[in-house]
């Protein structure tokens, strides 16, 4: 049986609208950096906003 790993999130503006959106991030020291496009590198999560907007957040 897999074991369930308690994850941290954080609460971040949509860049395009400003609507809040809880993403998880992989440690709770690290910086977080909204994007409107992606970038060719570094750790990243694809996000949507309730108005279906899509940015990236990369883990710094």
């Amino acid at each position: 049986m897999a074991i369930p790993q308690h994850r941290e999130t954080a609460t971040i503006p949509c860049p395009y609208c400003e609507r809040e959106t809880t993403v998880s991030v992989p440690d709770e020291d690290v910086e977080l950096e909204v994007r409107r496009s992606v970038a060719l590198y570094g750790d990243h999560t694809t996000v949507e906003c309730s108005a279906d907007h899509e940015f990236w957040v990369y883990f710094c």
